[in-house]
């Protein structure tokens, strides 16, 4: 067994993830990146990501949106290109990807805050024999960009503030802590099936307007932002067993 897997293809643990009836219910609908895809996900959402199937930190992520009809808006990094064509939007996501594999993901209206994107990313780690949840946090989008990467200038927020600040009551964010926890872990479970070395996940949930949450991706070699004590000790517990035993 591999002591310490990473798996780079976002399309894999997806489909992995979307074999398992209880977890597939909350993924969107993803496809490889090609011209017609792109055609027939515009067609079924007013809104897709398209991204690449291995990259990381948020790089190369753009959104298209249907603005009416057959015109659509870009959004990379912080420029947005008004009134394109399908054919232009094409053309933008060929300069981008530059030849490399690309998938398009069905787009979520994500909660916002302070009019910013918020989603949540809850960590689970597995230092010995069972998967443990050992924190959740929020992270706002910088002004003006796609993504809500820390690394690209997101912001960290306490998860419990988050969702205060969108209007959550006590009880509504203890129900929907309970149920990340609870997708965080089915996840953690399905995925290890298949790939038995994965020791750390990094469970990026968007709740939508209607606060329905939705997996958007599961990173098997998160980037833990210093803070939480439990978090940094299962992670230095992993690195020395696993990583440099």
């Amino acid at each position: 067994m591999v002591p310490y897997q990473i798996v780079r293809s976002k399309m894999d643990k997806t489909r992995v993830m979307l074999a398992d009836p209880q977890l597939a219910c909350y993924i969107p609908e993803t496809v490889y990146y090609s011209p017609q895809n792109l055609a027939r996900m515009l067609s079924a959402y007013a809104l897709v990501y398209v991204k690449p199937d291995r990259g990381r930190g948020g790089e190369r992520v753009i959104s298209i949106r249907r603005s009416g009809g057959e015109v659509f808006q870009i959004h990379f990094e912080t420029k947005i290109l008004p009134n394109q064509t399908l054919k232009e939007a094409v053309s933008f996501v060929a300069r981008i990807a530059a030849g490399s594999r690309f998938i398009i993901q069905q787009g979520i209206e994500v909660l916002q805050i302070d009019k910013r994107p918020c989603d949540l990313r809850v960590n689970i780690q597995k230092p010995y024999g069972r998967w443990e949840v050992t924190g959740l946090l929020a992270k706002m989008g910088p002004p003006g960009k796609v993504v809500t990467n820390y690394c690209q200038g997101g912001t960290l927020v306490p998860f419990k503030e988050a969702l205060q600040r969108a209007g959550f009551n006590t009880g509504k964010i203890s129900k929907m802590e309970k149920l990340l926890v609870y997708l965080a872990e089915r996840a953690a479970a399905v995925l290890n099936k298949i790939y038995p070395g994965l020791r750390e996940l990094g469970v990026d949930v968007a709740l939508d307007r209607g606060s329905r949450p939705w997996i958007l991706e599961v990173n098997t070699c998160p980037q833990y932002p210093r803070g939480n004590p439990l978090v940094d000790r299962y992670h230095r517990i992993i690195v020395r067993k696993y990583l440099h035993p």
